[in-house]
């Protein structure tokens, strides 16, 4: 029997989390089996007809906080529902799953850190059920004997990222992207590597970069790197000085934009100038969004050939980097995660500059993948599912 689904995760599109509530509220409300809001939405985020469709769901949401309301610094037990709480690394729940309860409760994450101590293992075992977002995660629990696992990969909306023709703002420039948020996990140091050595070779070529995120001190743990002097600075306005890191990289000013924050109507378009995109990320919890949109808009893709980046991988959908070594572990937290080869990267890149028709050829494959088999509304179907 299906039960009903309540949410503890703020629904947005501004990041990963958001737009997995966002879309799995929308399946649910076409499926007439509206979830259960506990957090509020930050319904501005939306597109303007998610909005209007998820503002059904207030009313559930207002009514549940006048309840806990009456009842302060009580778990509340929802009966008849199944509860999604989303799990951080460690398997830590935050304030609402901690305060609301149901019938039924499945814990939601995508982890990067592979350290399983006992209290770890107990938190992941105290739910029904784990649903995760990759392979590389279900096949760690499954290793530790956390067997109630479900698998739902994370997608993309094919409406929201056309193929669009270049609209010239780079000139003639080859264009290389990269984005995610500026961390160790991401690899932009790698990036910046392989780059600078690509640029010397071909001058009139440009790295495009989004690095920036919310929370900007976590930029910290990318001086973990042997590749960087020191992390970005945060300038007054509170956002990562990423221009001023290029260059002491040794990246001209001439061969770097930084983007900033890229709204999600901006993305198709900027896209649409890149001739390549790169992620050499040592782990992925999922399967990287930013990476996954890339490749729906057409644009050639390199990829990590590790952790959550392993189920985007398919024949010639994509320029993997194979040659992964393991990242230094010293206390057991990443099992998995790979080291790309920074030559390896140059000559990914070589190779989208000197033959374009196979990287046009491979950039079709990776769109026709992710629009066939990796679309939101795919996602939402098998999540709901996987939470049975």
């Amino acid at each position: 029997m299906e039960q009903n689904l309540a949410l503890t995760w703020q629904l947005s599109e501004i990041h990963g989390w958001g737009l997995v509530g966002v879309h799995t509220a929308l399946y649910l409300l076409d499926h007439d089996r509206p979830p259960l809001l506990l957090e509020r939405p930050l319904l501005a985020t939306l597109r303007p007809e998610n909005r209007e469709k998820l503002a059904a769901l207030m009313a559930g949401h207002e009514r549940i906080g006048v309840i806990a309301g009456q009842v302060p610094d009580t778990v509340v037990v929802i009966n008849g529902w199944t509860v999604l709480h989303a799990l951080a690394n460690g398997f830590v729940e935050g304030p609402t799953s901690a305060r609301f309860r149901g019938s039924r409760n499945v814990g939601v994450i995508a982890f990067e850190d592979s350290r399983f101590d006992a209290a770890t293992l107990e938190r992941a075992r105290g739910y029904d059920k784990i649903v995760v977002h990759s392979t590389y995660n279900r096949d760690l629990l499954l290793e530790q004997g956390v067997l109630d696992v479900g698998c739902a990969f994370q997608g993309i909306d094919p409406s929201e990222l056309p193929t669009l023709p270049p609209t010239g703002r780079f000139g003639d420039r080859f264009v290389i992207f990269s984005g995610g948020k500026l961390e160790f996990r991401k690899g932009q140091d790698i990036v910046l590597t392989a780059f600078h050595r690509f640029h010397e070779r071909h001058p009139e070529a440009l790295l495009v970069t989004a690095w920036h995120n919310y929370w900007p001190h976590t930029s910290g743990t990318i001086a973990e790197s042997p590749l960087t002097p020191a992390p970005p600075m945060i300038g007054e306005n509170g956002k990562l000085r990423i221009v001023e890191w290029a260059m002491a990289h040794g990246v001209p000013p001439e061969g770097f934009v930084d983007m900033g924050f890229i709204a999600r109507h901006q993305i198709a378009a900027i896209l649409g100038d890149c001739h390549a995109a790169v992620f050499p990320n040592r782990c992925e919890g999922a399967t990287n969004l930013v990476a996954m949109e890339a490749m729906a808009c057409g644009v050639p893709v390199i990829l990590s050939a590790n952790t959550g980046h392993l189920d985007l991988i398919r024949e010639n959908n994509c320029l993997p980097l194979r040659d992964q070594t393991p990242v230094v572990d010293p206390t057991g937290a990443r099992r998995g995660w790979g080291e790309s080869a920074v030559e390896e990267v140059v000559e990914q890149l070589e190779r989208v500059y000197t033959d374009r028709a196979a990287a046009r050829a491979c950039a079709e494959e990776g769109r026709a993948f992710m629009c066939g088999e990796r679309s939101w509304r795919a996602f939402a179907k098998s999540f709901v599912q996987a939470t049975a």
